[in-house]
């Protein structure tokens, strides 16, 4: 029987660092800020597939992000049995899709919606499983949640996950996950589900007792620690979300979003060299997007080391020439290079200075 995948990212809107002072360049870390495009009356629509690499089988329960930078999460799904899920009533703009599963490295994939006619299109994301989780024994909140849990309590939890995932119908999906919780009280599982149905609620006190609940159940289950540093990052917890983090990197070292985390964390704070040095970690993660070079570009800026923020910048635009990021990329690059250039210049006599400063 194929693993219950679970979801490793959470259902808040993506949180970033707060917008930078005037005479820096960029707005956010991952965003450089969406050019001023006018935007479409158009609707778009997007059907994500999701398989297998290896064997080409079609995932259920996978979580999938549709993401609009710098605005953050637009949508969230999770894939039915047939490993698909559809958007729809999209404003009219560039996406990223990213799909999440327990047992799986994560996946990416640009879509741009900026000329479309309100036709479906598709986008098939093929995940790679992660060897060092390969065993024998069930993995996961599998054995800690939904394996003991009873039948009535896992009918229960079911009925939450597809009123939440197929039905849209939040509200409903948290009684179910209540009555499930009520049947079989370590249900972890049930929890971490909850806490990110209560997010999209903006019920946040709610959603932090019900993750950190998952949490104190099962503290092997690195879901809830995405989720639950997002709420703490948006809430200016600083502290708090770097222990978390920590913890949750002790946990998987492998995860590049820890890392990435606390360098945004640090970067809030204005903890420059320390952010820097988790955006580097971060970039040197298997499977890391290319964005976390703008984020580190974003940390050089701010550093006022210009040279090395254009590198950052010349290596995204390598790695992904094809981002709805590189139109502002290629605004921002000649600025950084004529700032590289006068930090390089030697100082200027202040007689001369003098003297122009006469002729004018």
């Amino acid at each position: 029987m194929r693993p219950y995948c679970k979801t490793t990212e959470t259902f808040s809107r993506y949180l970033f660092v707060a917008t930078l002072a005037a005479s820096l360049i960029f707005i956010c870390p991952l965003g450089f800020g969406q050019s001023a495009t006018p935007v479409s009356d158009h609707i778009g629509r997007v059907l994500i597939r999701v398989r297998d690499r290896v064997n080409e089988e079609q995932l259920a329960q996978v979580q999938v992000q549709l993401i609009r930078f710098p605005n953050g999460v637009v949508g969230e799904q999770f894939t039915g049995s047939d490993g698909s899920v559809q958007f729809s009533g999209l404003s009219v703009g560039a996406f990223t899709v990213r799909a999440s599963c327990r047992g799986y490295e994560p996946g990416e994939a640009q879509i741009d919606l900026r000329n479309s006619d309100g036709t479906l299109q598709s986008v098939d994301l093929a995940l790679i499983p992660r060897r060092h989780e390969e065993s024998g024994a069930p993995n996961g909140i599998v054995a800690a949640g939904t394996l003991r849990a009873p039948d009535n309590a896992r009918r229960e939890f079911e009925r939450g996950s597809r009123l939440l995932n197929e039905k849209k119908d939040v509200a409903r999906s948290i009684a179910a996950f209540q009555r499930a919780i009520a049947l079989y009280p370590n249900y972890a599982d049930a929890y971490f589900l909850m806490g990110t149905a209560q997010m999209q609620t903006s019920a946040a006190s709610d959603a932090e007792i019900s993750l950190r609940k998952a949490i104190a159940l099962n503290g092997h289950m690195t879901a809830p620690y995405y989720p639950l540093a997002l709420l703490l990052f948006g809430q200016h917890r600083y502290a708090e979300e770097k222990e978390l983090l920590l913890t949750a990197e002790k946990l998987d070292a492998t995860d590049w979003r820890w890392p990435f985390e606390l360098a945004r964390c640090h970067a809030q704070q204005g903890v420059w060299e320390s952010a820097l040095r988790y955006a580097v970690t971060a970039s040197g993660s298997t499977n890391v997007p290319p964005k976390v070079h703008l984020l580190i570009a974003d940390i050089y800026a701010n550093s006022d080391r210009p040279r090395e923020a254009v590198a950052e910048l010349e290596l995204f635009a390598r790695l992904d020439p094809e981002s709805s990021f590189m139109e502002r990329v290629r605004e921002v690059l000649p600025i950084l290079r004529r700032r590289a250039a006068a930090s390089a210049s030697p100082p200027s006599n202040p007689a001369d200075k003098v003297q122009e400063q006469r002729k004018n």
